[in-house]
Order: C-alpha cells, then structure tokens, then sequence
C-alpha cells in the first residue's frame, strides 16, 4: 500500500512539475565580453564572472554566479564575439551554454548600443 501511495505522489510531483515548466523565449544574441569582478563579502573577496551580451540595440551586463577558486573556464564554454542564445526573464538573463545547459545570470545594466 505504501509502495502505491509512494508512486502516486510521486507521479503527480512529476505532472506538475512539467506542467508548470516554462518555456523561455530565446533570441539570438552576440556575446560582447566576459570578464569577471571581486567583491568583499563578509571579510571574503568572492569573485563573479559579469557577462556583456548585445540583442538587437540593446547591450545587457550581467553578473554570473560566484566562480571557485580555481576554475580554469569561468566563461563556461561560451567564446566571446559568438552568437549566443538569450531569454530575459524579468531581472535575470538566461544564456545557452554550449552543452545545452542554462546559465542564468543577473541583469547589472542595460544601455542602448552606439
């Protein structure tokens, strides 16, 4: 009986978390720069990679999750001066990285393109 209860729960979570799924808009993109910033936090220097992607006349800086220490590729696959893949979600814009994957970055600045 637990067995059937277990598996009903679990089908209905599955059902709904692919129902309530959202499919992101993408448009295509060119990757600008990737560089990456330090900021002190709590007495400790945190260091985040800052993504610079222009869609149409509109360029986004976004700031990306914090890099470890000793990651070799903080650009994750992506070459600036590429197409990339982009949705903006709200304050949040969402990279296609080259494995399929999402990144999802935070918007830092928006400015019109010279």
């Amino acid at each position: 009986m637990r067995k059937k209860l277990l598996l009903v729960v679990l089908t209905l979570t599955l059902a709904s978390t692919c129902l309530c799924a959202t499919k992101r808009d993408f448009q295509t993109g060119k990757l600008v720069s990737i560089t990456a910033d330090e900021i002190l936090y709590e007495g400790t220097t945190h260091r985040r990679a800052i993504f610079t992607v222009q869609i149409a006349d509109l360029v986004y800086t976004a700031r990306g999750e914090r890099i470890r220490r000793r990651s070799g590729d903080f650009g994750q696959g992506l070459i600036i001066g590429d197409p990339v893949q982009v949705a903006i979600d709200g304050e949040d814009l969402i990279l296609l990285k080259p494995d399929g994957k999402e990144l999802k970055t935070k918007i830092i600045k928006r400015a019109r393109a010279q």
